[in-house]
């Protein structure tokens, strides 16, 4: 394993690496919203010699550890084989938003439908080679269903918290899988914060990507891969719906670990999309003056139990996005700023038209979450100017219905 330390993205506290390390010892207030989050760092001279060696990365793989040595695990997991999803070229939507190309970078195909296998497979690796028997994370039900596949798979025991308007479908599938699901009275943000508390009470090993600072590690891989299927080319646009921040953030350091060790050029612009009725990281992106987001995450957060978010929206249908409390907000605040990126709102009647134009013009099923994100994209384009010489990205983050 080639981490060499652990970084509070808010006080710069560094730390070696260890099975017990989860949020900055020295962050004790806790703010919600800025709680402490660790970055993973690497000795990049080392990456650069392990990818170097052999003449790339682990030529015998094709799931996400494949790029093992920018990950903090030492050796592949006996776990679901997520990763290596296809990236390919959508013509018709390329055309209809005036892009000079449009990729889609198909998500759905992951062992439980989602992005967020990649981040379960690291979660999971760790937590085997510590040896622990108790998994646990809270979720509005991608993230949980993907934990509780996973558990089922490697014999561990999973609990799932999720809000009390959990759909009777993931409800379903987290049953299918065995996991203990516990439905919280109120919405992400409470379930989060009980989750915290059984498993702090419990001992178990948290799948919580906002705070687990391994877990983001797994989620670049899809950049990583985006990449690698571009010829070591970026994108001139990377878009993807936001909820703790987790996701974008990620897609955002892969680019920059890969400049890094000079394996790109060039990084792309980030777009990030969250729906009208719930859109923290709007409101904090339109606040942020000067380089430290402190101001904007210093707030009280919303109560846990209401709807809508601060502004007093209503919520929305995209169960992914309907996030008051965006956790991950500074480290996502930071790769947008490097990069002039965008956070951006739409309606949840515009998400569902664009869930249809994906299915019928690109041949994708997606869930609401992820059709945001072309939404997202016309909207950016027409306020930018258009599609021009541009070529996008677009991350299908997820295809489970409701």
């Amino acid at each position: 394993m080639l981490v060499s330390e652990l970084r509070c993205l808010r006080c710069g506290h560094e730390e070696a690496p260890s099975s017990r390390a989860y949020l900055c010892p020295r962050c004790e207030d806790r703010n919600p919203r800025d709680p402490g989050i660790l970055d993973v760092r690497y000795d990049y001279d080392k990456v650069a010699e392990e990818v170097a060696r052999g003449g790339g990365w682990l030529q015998s793989r094709h799931d996400i550890f494949r790029f093992l040595p920018l990950l903090p695990v030492e050796a592949p997991g006996p776990v679901l084989p997520s990763g290596g999803t296809p990236l390919f070229a959508a013509p018709r939507l390329a055309r209809r938003l005036g892009l000079r190309a449009l990729y889609l970078k198909d998500e759905t195909r992951n062992p439980t439908r989602c992005l967020k296998d990649r981040a379960t497979a690291v979660g999971l690796t760790r937590a085997l080679q510590q040896e622990r028997k108790t998994v646990y994370c809270a979720s509005a039900g991608n993230a949980a269903i993907s934990l509780a596949g996973f558990s089922a798979h490697a014999g561990l025991e999973c609990h799932a918290y999720v809000p009390r308007a959990a759909s009777p479908e993931r409800l379903q599938w987290l049953e299918r899988y065995g996991a203990r699901t516990h439905i919280s009275s109120g919405n992400y943000d409470q379930a989060f914060a009980e989750s915290e508390e059984a498993g702090r009470e419990g001992g178990w090993y948290s799948r919580n990507c906002a705070y687990n600072p391994f877990l983001v590690e797994g989620k670049k891989t899809a950049a990583l891969e985006v990449a690698e299927g571009l010829g070591w080319r970026a994108p001139d646009l990377l878009v993807a719906p936001v909820g703790d921040g987790c996701t974008l953030a990620a897609q955002g350091k892969a680019f920059r670990e890969l400049a890094l060790l000079g394996l790109v050029e060039s990084r792309p612009r980030l777009v990030g999309v969250q729906s009208a009725g719930v859109q923290p990281m709007v409101r904090m992106l339109q606040e942020w003056e000067g380089s430290d987001p402190s101001g904007v995450l210093s707030g009280d957060p919303p109560e846990a139990g209401t709807g809508g978010d601060a502004t007093g929206a209503a919520g929305t249908a995209a169960a992914s996005m309907d996030v008051k409390t965006p956790r991950n907000a500074r480290r996502l605040l930071a790769e947008l700023r490097d990069v002039n990126g965008q956070v951006l709102a739409v309606e949840d009647d515009r998400m569902e038209e664009a869930r249809s134009v994906l299915a019928r013009e690109a041949g994708v099923v997606a869930e609401l979450t992820s059709a945001a994100a072309l939404a997202g994209l016309e909207d950016f384009l027409h306020a930018d100017g258009g599609g021009r010489d541009r070529t996008a990205v677009v991350l299908v983050t997820g295809g489970r219905e409701s």
